[in-house]
């Protein structure tokens, strides 16, 4: 008798799998970079003239001495690169469904929605506190979108962990 092997096919088993679960480098540095360029600019635009900014010492500026155009070009840099950063972070938290296919994940979503927070209502505290009368209308705007952003949050990873247990299939049950 003689022994005859088939050769084993296997089939490639697709499985939905991240892209890419962290922050990179360059997300996180020009993340850093865009928002002191940010807050540099709202302060150089609206701090008062006796205010300085910088490091310390020689590397210090009186606010009064600098020209409005620094504040907006780095008011304008820094959200360009926060929006870069931004785009950076989407396109990285796509999830693989089929082959050759992509689909957002709905935690993109999410970041994008508290990027957009942020940016927003950063701007408006910015713009309340420089007015010189202390948080006079920002906080209308904050509260209730930080009710809805937190809202967005617990529907997603609801939905996440629902997605996670309908892909896990039915809990085995014991049979006799």
């Amino acid at each position: 008798m003689s022994l005859q092997h088939e050769p084993i096919q296997h089939t490639p088993v697709r499985a939905p799998a991240l892209r890419h679960t962290g922050f990179r480098v360059t997300e996180w540095a020009l993340g850093i970079v865009g928002g002191i360029a940010t807050f540099l600019g709202l302060f150089i635009l609206y701090g008062a003239d006796d205010q300085y900014v910088g490091l310390g010492g020689d590397l210090s500026w009186r606010v009064g001495d600098l020209d409005a155009a620094w504040g907006y070009g780095l008011l304008a840099g820094g959200l360009v690169a926060l929006l870069v950063t931004l785009g950076l972070v989407l396109r990285d938290h796509r999830v693989e469904h089929e082959p050759g296919g992509m689909r957002e994940s709905g935690w993109s979503d999410v970041i994008a929605h508290a990027v957009v927070f942020t940016i927003v209502n950063g701007f408006l505290w910015a713009q309340d506190i420089a007015l010189g009368d202390g948080a006079n209308y920002a906080y209308w705007v904050t509260i209730p979108w930080g009710i809805g952003l937190a809202i967005h949050v617990v529907a997603q990873y609801r939905a996440s962990r629902e997605s996670r247990a309908s892909r896990a299939g039915p809990a085995p049950t014991a049979t006799e």
